[in-house]
């Protein structure tokens, strides 16, 4: 039956309904969310109170409370890290500015928006609807994202993802593609790779522009050899250039911060080993090894041993490097595309009035594999961070290689559906159902925040900062011990980094000491104090006009806690009744006045 324009696009507008409806219903009940208080964002600590003080400062209410006495306002010299991020952040902003709905919307829309994605360039590729709904959930929720939603929220958000493949594609596949001449902007799919050119500028902080322009590169590398010619890499070289463009704006101001000679978050902030790129490089078993032991309990159970085996013996080499598990498809796919590299032909991309199916599984195979020698520990990429050390985490071009994987196994079963009739079809339509739906149930389960702990947290700081509010007076400054760099810190014993941004995250009156750029005056006048003894501390914070000390025990080791605290208590010239107390018994306020 032939279908008219509106049929079809009801079709689509019904699939695109059902996939949302699918995102919803799966978040629901694999992130447990009947147990969320939409009022507490679902993260707080590490880099996720970062992600919150990162709301929060959006509306401006955080940054003039930090880096006090001698504070400074934020550099207009630091570069933009997710432009994506920012849009959707004031656009919340503009119905709510509670931080912990606009936080948690953040977390939630990105499972939808990797969903549509992938399911928009599944159809792109020519895949049938219930297959490109069924691969884009499965993208859409995979092991990757889930896992990095519990901290780097930014790098879930792998929506452009899929795009930057698209472009590899076209690229290859489109000889009217990205031609410069009188007719660029007649072609739609010119004006369609701008705007994903610009996406994929303003995601990932650098890392998703930079992985896209290395997989153009490969392609490029590929119709070079091919053609023996330079005319045959023009596409991918505009397109890169489309994207370097876009993220000219983005971080120019971090240009200008260092040719002024004052640097900007990212060169007068953290430092960067050149080690960084192998200690967070991609591991091949990360990819292949099942956190969920494939939906066997005992095998996860040996996993989990496993992966604990890991982090203990092999230390910092055991990292974030452990989220990239493919799921059960992107295994299939991931592992066919490498048996590929030993399969001769002679690519035709570009060359036939339509796309062949071998042809996209050999580009595939060398994206594939291009990404592995890149990533992989002790790789091409260790060697680029020598001199690049800004790009550490290779281990980042994990969602690469799984829509690569998934892309391939797609088009496969698109191609053996359109070949077959019958009960064969049939039969392996009924087949391929049910490792799909296999593989989507294997991989759940990787992101579940502890809603209650994380809310009792939450409101004992909102309640403490109201007491200390009220002690301390409006305006006061707050000296936060132990002393924490901001931002990049680590833990200090028992005190998660960022852990400092508890108490401005409650308090829209008071100062605090915490927050300023590493190695400015405030900063390092923040840590020299801390390193007095506390007759000399207390002395100098007076100087300052410093009304109190927050203390959080947390980063002190237990057997010298109580002795800290009686300490700084002396000094301050009271007891403990004078102080104000965390519920949890392990923050004080010690005022100073």
């Amino acid at each position: 039956m032939t279908l008219n324009k509106k049929q079809t696009m009801l079709r689509e507008c019904a699939v695109v309904l059902l996939l949302i409806a699918a995102v919803a219903v799966s978040e629901y009940w694999w992130f447990q969310l009947w147990r969320l208080d939409w009022q507490v964002p679902m993260l707080y600590g590490g880099d996720g109170i970062y992600w919150v003080g990162q709301v929060q400062r959006s509306y401006g209410e955080l940054t003039g409370s930090l880096g006090w006495p001698f504070y400074q306002p934020p550099s207009p010299y630091d570069p933009n890290y997710d432009l994506i991020y920012d849009i959707f952040v004031a656009f919340v902003g503009l119905f709510t500015k509670d931080t912990g709905v606009v936080f948690n919307l953040y977390v939630l829309v990105i499972p939808f928006a990797n969903a549509l994605a992938g399911y928009a360039v599944f159809r792109m590729a020519g895949m049938r609807r219930w297959l490109a709904f069924a691969f884009g959930l499965t993208f859409g929720m995979c092991p990757y994202v889930q896992q990095r939603l519990a901290g780097h929220m930014m790098l879930a958000a792998v929506e452009f993802v899929p795009f930057s493949i698209l472009l590899c594609l076209w690229c290859a596949e489109d000889p009217a593609f990205a031609r410069p001449g009188k007719g660029f902007f007649r072609n739609r799919r010119n004006w369609l790779a701008l705007a994903m050119a610009w996406g994929i500028a303003n995601n990932g902080a650098a890392y998703y522009p930079y992985f896209t322009c290395f997989l153009l590169c490969i392609t490029a590398l590929c119709l070079l050899l091919r053609e023996r010619r330079w005319a045959a890499t023009v596409p991918c070289l505009v397109t890169i250039a489309e994207i370097v463009l876009w993220m000219i704006p983005d971080f120019f101001p971090m240009v200008l911060g260092m040719i002024a000679g004052v640097g900007s978050t990212l060169t007068n902030g953290v430092y960067r080993s050149p080690i960084g790129a192998d200690i967070y490089s991609l591991r091949i078993s990360s990819l292949l090894l099942s956190p969920n032991g494939y939906g066997w309990d005992k095998l996860a159970n040996w996993m989990q041993r496993y992966f604990h085996l890991l982090a203990t013996d092999e230390g910092p080499m055991y990292n974030e490097n452990g989220y990239g598990y493919l799921g059960i498809v992107g295994i299939a796919g991931f592992l066919a595309l490498l048996v590929l590299l030993f399969h001769n032909r002679d690519w035709k991309a570009g060359k036939t009035d339509t796309p062949r199916l071998g042809d996209r599984l050999w580009l595939l195979s060398r994206l594939n594999v291009a990404a592995l020698l890149l990533a992989s520990i002790a790789s091409f990429g260790g060697i680029i961070g020598i001199f690049v050390r800004f790009i550490r985490g290779y281990n980042r071009i994990s969602p690469y290689i799984a829509f690569a994987a998934l892309l391939a196994v797609g088009l496969w079963a698109e191609h053996w559906l359109a070949a077959h009739r019958g009960r064969r079809k049939q039969v392996f339509t009924v087949v391929l159902a049910l490792v799909l739906a296999y593989g989507y149930w294997e991989q759940q389960g990787l992101f579940v925040p502890k809603y209650e702990d994380v809310q009792t947290m939450w409101y004992q700081d909102a309640a403490f900062m109201e007491e200390v509010e009220a002690e301390a007076g409006e305006g006061a400054v707050l000296f936060q011990l132990p002393y924490m760099k901001n931002f990049e810190n680590g833990s200090v014993n028992n005190m998660w980094d960022y852990t400092q941004l508890r108490g401005p995250l409650h308090s829209q009156t008071l100062r605090f000491s915490y927050g300023a750029g590493y190695g400015t005056e405030n900063d390092v006048w923040y840590k020299a104090t801390s390193e007095l003894e506390p007759e000399a501390m207390v002395a100098e914070l007076r100087a300052q006009g410093v009304a109190g000390i927050y203390l959080n025990l947390d980063g002190y080791p237990v057997e010298d806690q109580q002795q800290t605290l009686q300490e700084l208590l002396a000094a301050a010239g009271c007891d403990e009744a004078d102080a104000v107390i965390h519920e949890s018994g392990m923050i004080y306020y010690i005022p100073l006045g």
